[in-house]
Order: C-alpha cells, then structure tokens, then sequence
C-alpha cells in the first residue's frame, strides 16, 4: 500500500525543492495534501462556504430556506494554487421544497467532481427531506442516494530512476461505479440552525489496483445562529462545522458579518489547516456571488498555501402566485 501511495504522489509535480536546491520527496508532499485537508478521504470536502450550500453534505437540508424558492448553487474550490494537479472541487446542487397534500418536504440533487492528481471521483445523488414543525422552528429527516464512481487514470505515471514494475501498481485506466446512501436530520428557527449528517453509508469503492479502498463513513455537524444589532442594517452570522470518520475531525469556525442582507465579509478559521477571508453580495435579488481565500497554516504553505473557493447561487419560484413570502434560514438573503 505505501508503494502504491509513493507512486500516486510521483504523479502530483515533477518536484519540490528545499533551500538547498535538494529535490523534496513526492511521497512527504502526498501526506503532507493529506494532512492540508484530506486527512482521511481526499474526496470528502470542507467548503469555507458551506453555510450558503448545506444541502451537499446534509440532505435533511432540502426545503429548508424558504416555502416556495428553488436554489441552484454552483460552488467551486482549487486548493494548493501553483501547484501542478492539485486538488480541485466543483458542486452543482439544485433544491427547494416539495409539498404533497398536508406533506411538507422538500428535494435537492447534487452533482460534484473531486479531483486529486490522476484520481478522479465524480458522483451523483438526489435526496428527499420531511418536515414537520416543532416548538419554534422546523425538524427536517433526510435520505439520499446515489452513485459514485472513481477513476484512476496511470497511464502518465512516471517511476523513479531504477523504479520496476510492481503487479499492485494498477496500469492505464481503470474506473468503478458504487451505490452511495446519505442521512441527515436538520433544525432551523428564525435565529438558530443545526444539523448532522452522515455520508457513504455503504462506504463507497475507491479504485486502487487490485487492492480497492473503501471510503469511510464522513459525519458532518453544523450549527450557526444570527446575532443582530442596534443597527437593524448589520447582522452578525457565526457558524461552526465539523467533519468526522469518528477517527480523525477537521473543525471550521466561521463568522460572517451582513449588512443590508445585500453584503456580507468575514473570516474563517480551520484548525491547525488554514485561515480563510470570505466576501459576496447579491448581484441581483435572485443572484448572489461569494468568494473566499485561505492560506494554508500547516506545512503545505511552503510549496503552494492558497485556496481559492467561488460560489454562484440562484433562486427561482415555480410557484404561480407572488405573494408575501415567509423565510426562517438565517443564511439567505
């Protein structure tokens, strides 16, 4: 298994060098991705904008933003700028709610593409939620399911000097295709939302060789809650999310600040990871745009330490009458 990982990371960039002009093992490099952000799957993804898309890792989410709107989210992050095929995320995630009869519930459909040196993991999943209301708020319980499909594709492998062939070492292309299940609950009142989540259920099969990898079941828990002030114009927005096998956690602290519901900047912190900025504003009334920058804070700024991450969202109604509308997210604008 370590061979095959040494040469999955001869793959990533021709070479790095330290200060003595010394050519830095790939291998280091590859754990050192793996320690950046992918500290258990390099397919599972922390976006620092997770609170504008939560339907991508928590389908209970589906509905939840409004009684009648549609959002279409496009999400898109490049990690490690500079560095030669390096990670790289693009979602499309479409929901809004579903009402059948006196049934409230909603839908959502996620469509993303990881991308990591030669290994590409595309995968697709629709999702239904119910929802009932509770005390102040609304509870949301959702399912979804999919399928997942992982490529590898070793045909521009490069071997080390004196390097032979090894029967673990997968040659050409090779590609699978795997049933995935999500499951998700999810609260929101005007003020507060929470929500956990677990991802691969049947813990999808990763291509490898002869030897597949099974991908961990990922837990994800998210909070976040409005704090207004004096000035009905601002309004303060912290957030927190967690990613867990029940092994290893990354954790995410994020703080928005809104003005006019029309603006919105702030920081975002991952644990021992990265340090973030984030910014958007509404484009139109049914378009918005955010953006965000992190810097990498462990050992991988050295050789490339930015992330750039850029989101587009759309609203729509298919609803015919256009009456006052009613909204208990804290995050939409």
């Amino acid at each position: 298994m370590l061979k095959k990982m040494y040469y999955f990371a001869l793959s990533l960039r021709p070479g790095f060098e330290d200060d003595k002009g010394n050519i830095l093992s790939r291998v280091a490099m590859f754990f050192l991705m793996l320690y950046g952000g992918c500290a258990f799957s390099q397919n599972e993804q922390m976006f620092t904008q997770t609170s504008f898309n939560p339907a991508f890792v928590n389908p209970a989410y589906a509905g939840s933003d409004t009684s009648r709107y549609y959002n279409v989210i496009v999400m898109n992050k490049d990690q490690m700028a500079g560095i030669d095929k390096s990670p790289g995320t693009t979602v499309l995630n479409i929901n809004g709610p579903l009402t059948i009869g006196d049934i409230q519930g909603g839908i959502t459909a996620t469509f993303y593409d990881d991308r990591l040196g030669f290994l590409n993991t595309p995968a697709f999943n629709i999702g239904y939620a119910y929802k009932f209301e509770i005390e102040k708020g609304s509870l949301s319980l959702g399912l979804s399911a999919g399928v997942f499909f992982s490529t590898l594709d070793s045909e521009s492998w490069r071997l080390p000097d004196g390097g032979g062939a090894d029967p673990a070492i997968p040659t050409g292309k090779e590609s699978k295709r795997s049933f995935d299940l999500g499951l998700g609950a999810y609260y929101t009142n005007n003020k507060l939302y929470a929500g956990i989540s677990v991802l691969h259920l049947v813990r999808p099969v990763l291509v490898y060789g002869d030897n597949p990898s099974k991908l961990p079941r990922s837990y994800y828990l998210m909070a976040g809650y409005g704090i207004p002030f004096a000035n009905p114009d601002f309004e303060l927005k912290p957030s927190l999310l967690v990613l867990t096998d029940l092994k290893s956690a990354l954790y995410s602290i994020n703080s928005l600040l809104f003005y006019r519901n029309r603006f919105w900047a702030g920081l975002d912190y991952r644990f021992k990871t990265s340090l973030g900025l984030l910014a958007g504003l509404n484009l139109f009334p049914n378009l918005r745009l955010g953006y965000s920058y992190s810097y990498n804070t462990s050992l991988l700024s050295r050789y490339g330490g930015s992330n750039h991450e850029i989101m587009l969202t759309y609203r729509f109604s298919v609803f015919l009458d256009k009456g006052k509308q009613k909204y208990k997210s804290i995050r939409y604008l």
